[in-house]
């Protein structure tokens, strides 16, 4: 059973990173021929267009393992509203305010480890104040999600990770990627500048598929509790989660929406 949970989580990752992927491939491909000469950006796809369509193509694909929840928010705060995620395993969780952001670039068909990532520092700093006030969100983190095609070797130090004891599982992984990183909100902008190349986040950040399977080693100091995500028994319930943001105003205008992933 626990071989596949393990195996479980690792295919939502990587059904992640196919999402991220594609559409950051076609955006890198196109964006040229749609953005008019004067515009200053080399992009297509926002952010909050990128989390949504990752979201409901793993809701249709894991149905069994995956809910999300779409908030409704007042008709002038349309676009970079915050999700809330929650990632579950063995009656533990882990859950986090997350703000997405995108590898942006510099010219028309750059490769995206030779892009950057803007980052509003101020706005990070905030990102907690809001539910530190409402108990039902106690144990919430505040993470940053990269969305950046970039290979780089998790914690553990395993390029394969079939030969990683705690994420391996009997069949062979998928063949994607890494495209969705996620990193301590709180370390990042103690550390970084407001414009940061992509390289600079990765090495703060986390890969998908080494968090999901891996976040039970909470002894560890090479996996993800080595960058402090370890799940807890002592969160409240996903469902009073939802209850709390849903009646609270301020918080309702700053949740696009919530993802759940559970083993």
């Amino acid at each position: 059973m626990k071989s596949e949970n393990q195996r479980i989580l690792c295919d939502i990752a990587h059904c992640a990173f196919e999402v991220i992927s594609r559409l950051l491939s076609r955006d890198q491909l196109i964006a040229r021929g749609l953005r008019s000469t004067e515009t200053g950006s080399r992009q297509i796809y926002r952010e909050e267009c990128i989390t949504v369509e990752m979201a409901t193509e793993l809701l249709e694909r894991f149905p069994n393992h995956v809910e999300i929840t779409l908030f409704t928010p007042p008709e002038e705060k349309r676009t970079g509203a915050d999700w809330y995620w929650r990632f579950e395993k063995a009656g533990r969780a882990i859950h986090a305010r997350v703000q997405a952001k995108r590898v942006q670039r510099t010219e028309f068909g750059q490769a995206d480890d030779r892009g950057f990532v803007d980052l509003d520092l101020p706005q990070l700093a905030q990102l907690g104040n809001a539910t530190r006030h409402v108990p039902e969100l106690a144990g919430l983190q505040v993470w940053l999600a990269t969305y950046a095609r970039f290979d780089a070797t998790p914690p553990c130090g395993k390029r394969d990770l079939k030969s990683c004891s705690s994420h391996g599982h009997r069949d062979v992984c998928a063949d994607h990627g890494p495209s969705l990183w996620i990193a301590d909100a709180r370390e990042i902008r103690q550390s970084m500048p407001s414009r940061v190349p992509i390289r600079e986040i990765i090495e703060k950040s986390l890969r998908l598929d080494c968090l999901l399977p891996c976040s039970d080693r909470s002894g560890e100091d090479d996996g993800p509790a080595s960058k402090r995500f370890v799940l807890s028994g002592d969160l409240p319930t996903y469902q009073e989660c939802l209850e709390s943001i849903e009646r609270d105003a301020l918080l309702r205008k700053e949740f696009e929406g919530a993802l759940r992933i559970i083993a």
